[in-house]
């Protein structure tokens, strides 16, 4: 009875991954160790690894090997070392770009240039430093076609002074305008309105940020903290 529960779990979890795009089920094992390691969490992805036996599991945006009996999971990079490839990265910044291009740019506060030939997601916090010296970039970036999509993370949580500050930035008549000002420490009116503000916070928090500002190029790259206009630009044409 026990094997067909489980065996059962295993094809429910492997429908949902076919409708991903998955081509061939993964050994029982497999699923098995991930429903222990993530109940009632369906992975995005479950593929071989480059190593025999061992499996990558995208969960999120995070990414686990589990062996092919279900009873190991490893964390952290696989490293082609003829290459030096980092295969774990790759994978990483695929799940990035999954989990940011869900997010709508109407709940961004968005500077954007008259031609956009690239883009940068940037986690900010209108009271930390170096997001103001970023922010201080914006024109250099924009004349340049970069387009800057901001995304709030108040580094000292929810409702706190900062998080309530980022909401009247969010909630302002001119979002852009409030951004500048409370970056240049210049006074924003309280405002309240429904906001995405926790709602980034936490997406922060599942993408594993620290602290701010956390850029993410269009491949998916996060590049914590401040990178002048001039080198963010030339790694994006790169």
């Amino acid at each position: 009875m026990l094997g067909k529960i489980s065996l059962g779990i295993g094809l429910v979890l492997w429908s949902l991954l076919a409708v991903a795009g998955e081509e061939e089920a993964p050994p029982t094992g497999v699923l098995q160790g991930v429903m222990k390691l993530s109940p009632g969490i369906a992975p995005s992805r479950i593929a071989p690894s480059g190593v025999p036996g061992l499996y990558e599991v995208t969960l999120g945006p995070h990414v686990v090997y589990i062996s092919k009996d279900g009873r190991h999971v490893l964390r952290g990079d696989l490293i082609e070392i003829e290459s030096g490839e980092n295969l774990t990265e790759a994978s990483r910044s695929a799940a990035r770009l999954a989990a940011l291009g869900k997010l709508d740019e109407k709940d961004m506060v968005v500077f954007t240039p008259e031609t956009t030939k690239h883009s940068i997601t940037v986690f900010t916090d209108v009271d930390c430093p170096y997001c103001s010296k970023l922010h201080r970039d914006v024109p250099k970036l924009t004349a340049q076609g970069v387009k800057v999509r901001y995304l709030a993370f108040p580094r000292a949580g929810i409702s706190s002074g900062t998080y309530n500050k980022m909401v009247s930035v969010w909630c302002a008549d001119d979002p852009l305008k409030a951004m500048t000002d409370a970056k240049a420490r210049r006074p924003v009116a309280a405002r309240e309105c429904p906001n995405p503000v926790a709602a980034q916070y936490h997406l922060g928090r599942r993408l594993g940020i620290r602290g701010t500002p956390t850029i993410f190029l269009e491949s998916g790259e996060m590049i914590p903290g401040y990178v002048p206009a001039e080198r963010l630009v030339k790694m994006m044409e790169q």
